[in-house]
């Protein structure tokens, strides 16, 4: 049975009448139900696959699993049956093979008790099995096939008197199902609920609406200018979260990275986009901020990080040009500086009270504190990835000064099962409040929102007035206030979201709550429990936090490191995005082309020097050559050690390289002993002690004993070449000696002969 058994709230079918139904008409009418509920599980069980998928028919009934045939019934009118009325109801058959569906019928059935509970209403719903349907109200023959690929809509009307509900019956949500059959055989079968109501005193449901406004996942920590003028388009994805929630009872959880991306542009904002951005800014809503680029808050902390992150600079993402105006002559010249954004606040702003610039700050460039301001009514509310939030989580996010987290129903378990409470829940010492979401509500409400057909839309919004019906009734007399969220995606129209809103504010049994007076409703019977991320997630979420600590020791060596550190962080904000969840194939390849640009940063200085050098002296420099391919000077410490004895290198060096350029250093090594082969392994350091790239090695040849026998072989040569002079002098005085007419007159040979003939006189 998938109901309570409370027999006041068994609907009776009505009673034989006389001169309309006589004995044997109500035997046979008898016989027949019996037959069809007998009929039904076993040819559920004979078909299996067809079972399966029209279980899960009102779940995702717009969508038809391949080859298969699935059919669906909702109410036309979302308002509740009254006594004497008949139920109008839609019958969706959608055929997913390729032959056509011959003509069969159609059977309507009523649960046979009331779903006076939450499970109740569930397990109806989404049975684990196909089950008996409940007690016939009316048999139709379809008129014509539905064609192979094709969906048929049927409006089925069942009279007053065939629902058999009357005023003695209570007040609630009541199931219905419908089978396909052809000849004795059940093709397909679904269900759906309505409310019925018998005029009784209700005590409506207070429920308060939170919507993410969120852009599709970026890499860069800002949206790109043509990205924001398609998602602010009449038909872009920002504008139907905004068109369909402004200014209702919805609280918006708006993602800052779009009001920065869009004030950083300056005059060169879309129009588009400056225009949605006052827009939401004169919207009466509750607005509170989601982290940047809305990164997964449980993420972060379960991947290692000591405190949430936040974005630390956008002033290298400034242009100033962007924000001056021109003169007269058309000379841009700065204009007077515009009042700064009000000081987040967290109560409510008067609605005579002035509302922060929807655009960037004119004149000069915005300070990040300017980029991010915003008069929210909350900042202390944090919203983690759904289902991922572990108990030592909370603490973290407390300490981020987010003491309100929004929790998905799965992180939290109360021991009444049978009685909704309050969504906020006290989760300990330093772990502050909790706003637990209600998942049955929140899903149906989101499938309405997404819903692409009225079809489907009317069995989804048919579920969320049956789930607040059974709430209410639970505990009549008693408020309770829950939380409903929608899902960060994207609407299929701004109507349909808009249309889902009327509806839920149309139930007479459900009261608009505000999202301040949720977190004051506190409940004190529900545990916390504890969920974490996917390992796989984790995993890579703890590369990129590991990176960012490599990427911040590295920037000590630069001149100015917080552009580098600040436009980093804003990387990795965006990659945490909860929006990556859902797509997890995509992410680690975001991930992956991260690691790997911020590899080439932590590699962009580096030793260019390739060797190999000799040493031929006992103290020579040798030049190691450094190159920087940033866009600024930075200052590193050169560290050299060889591979053995043979060299002795002295003192590090330090250096500062300019900005894309390349400096040689030189490093005075000492011969030590012998020759050989050294091997230099340099590193490089920042001038905190951080180890820039990976260490170069350089070989070496040492020659050391080459500058002693060079002076050697220059002694000899010296002493041979004055020794060759002295022994040829020698030899030749010793010729002389031996010559006849030279040994009794050494200086005969040198003087010169007579002028005058042998035996004459020099004239006087």
């Amino acid at each position: 049975m998938v109901a309570d058994s409370i027999p006041a709230r068994r609907p009776a079918l009505p009673e034989p009448r006389a001169g309309r139904r006589g004995p044997v008409r109500a035997l046979l009418g008898a016989v027949l139900a019996l037959l069809v509920a007998v009929a039904s599980p076993l040819a559920a069980s004979a078909l299996p696959a067809a079972a399966s998928s029209t279980a899960r028919a009102h779940a995702s009934s717009s969508t038809v699993p391949a080859n298969s045939v699935s059919i669906a019934v909702a109410p036309v009118s979302l308002k509740p049956l009254h006594a004497g009325e008949d139920l109008v109801l839609t019958v969706t058959i959608k055929n997913g093979t390729a032959d056509p569906i011959a003509p069969g019928t159609i059977d309507l059935y009523l649960a046979e008790r009331a779903l006076t509970s939450r499970s109740a209403l569930n397990n109806w719903l989404r049975p684990e099995k196909a089950g008996k349907p409940g007690d016939l109200m009316k048999s139709e023959a379809m008129k014509a096939p539905v064609q192979p690929d094709s969906t048929e809509i049927i409006t089925v009307t069942v009279p007053a008197d065939s629902v058999g509900l009357t005023t003695g019956n209570a007040w609630g949500a009541r199931g219905i199902a419908v089978t396909l059959t052809d000849s004795g055989d059940v093709l397909a079968q679904g269900r759906g609920t309505f409310v019925w109501y018998s005029d009784e005193e209700l005590t409506p449901v207070n429920v308060a609406v939170v919507m993410p406004i969120t852009a599709p996942e970026q890499t860069t920590g800002l949206i790109p200018e043509k990205a924001l003028e398609t998602f602010t388009s009449p038909t872009g994805v920002l504008t139907r979260q905004l068109e369909g929630v402004i200014d209702r009872p919805v609280a918006i959880a708006i993602d800052p990275q779009i009001i920065v991306s869009i004030r950083i542009l300056g005059s060169s904002a879309p129009p588009s986009a400056t225009a949605w951005l006052d827009r939401l800014t004169r919207a009466t809503n509750e607005i509170f901020p989601l982290s940047y680029a809305d990164a997964d808050l449980s993420l972060q902390t379960q991947a290692g990080a000591a405190a949430l992150l936040a974005p630390t600079s956008f002033d290298q993402a400034i242009d100033p040009t962007l924000f001056t105006t021109p003169t007269a002559t058309g000379t841009p010249a700065p204009t007077e500086t515009a009042t700064a954004p009000p000081v987040p606040s967290t109560t409510p702003a008067p609605s005579d009270a002035p509302t922060p610039p929807a655009g960037p700050v004119g004149g000069a460039a915005p300070t990040t504190e300017q980029l991010l301001a915003w008069n929210y009514t909350a900042t202390d509310i944090g919203w983690p990835h759904e289902g991922s939030v572990a108990a030592a989580d909370l603490p973290t996010f407390t300490a981020g000064g987010l003491g309100t987290t929004i929790l998905a129903g799965s992180n939290a378990s109360q021991s009444d099962s049978d009685v909704t409470p309050n969504t906020a829940v006290a989760l300990g010492d330093g772990a502050g409040t909790g706003l637990v979401m209600d998942d049955p509500l929140s899903k149906a409400l989101r499938t309405a929102a997404a819903s692409t057909s009225d079809d489907s839309w009317r069995e989804a919004m048919a579920e969320v007035g049956s789930q607040l019906a059974v709430v209410s009734a639970e505990k009549p007399g008693t408020t309770r206030t829950l939380l409903a969220t929608f899902d960060r995606g994207w609407p299929p129209s701004a109507a349909r979201l808009s249309q889902t809103l009327d509806a839920l504010a149309a139930l007479s049994w459900h009261a608009p709550a505000t999202l301040a007076a949720a977190r004051a409703a506190t409940t004190t019977d529900v545990t916390f429990e504890g969920h974490t991320e996917p390992a796989a997630r984790t995993e890579l979420a703890k590369q990129l936090l590991a990176r960012e600590s490599e990427v911040a020791a590295f920037s000590s060596a630069l001149t100015v490191p917080l552009p580098v550190t600040a436009e980093h962080r804003l990387t990795l904000l965006s990659l945490l995005a909860n929006s990556w969840a859902s797509q997890p194939g995509s992410w680690r390849d975001a991930v992956g082309t991260s690691l790997v640009d911020s590899s080439a940063l932590l590699r962009s200085v580096s030793v260019s020097t390739k060797g190999p050098i000799n040493v031929l002296g006992s103290k020579v420099d040798i030049p190691v050559t450094l190159d920087n391919t940033l866009g600024q000077a930075v200052t590193v410490r050169v560290q050299v050690v060889p591979s053995n004895g043979r060299l002795l290198v002295g003192s590090d060096v330090e250096s500062t390289i300019e900005a894309q350029s390349a400096r040689t250093v030189l490093v005075p090594v000492t011969s030590a002993v012998g020759n050989g082969t050294v091997t230099l392994r340099v590193t490089l350091f920042t001038p905190a002690g951080t180890m820039i790239n990976q260490p170069a090695l350089i070989p070496i040849n040492v020659r050391a004993d080459w500058e002693g026998l060079g002076s050697l072989i220059f002694a000899a040569a010296v002493v041979l070449f004055f020794g060759f002079g002295v022994w040829r002098n020698i030899l030749r005085r010793r010729r002389e000696r031996d010559e006849p007419g030279t040994a009794t007159d050494p200086n005969a040979a040198a003087r010169p002969a007579s002028s005058n003939p042998a035996g004459t006189e020099p004239n006087a």
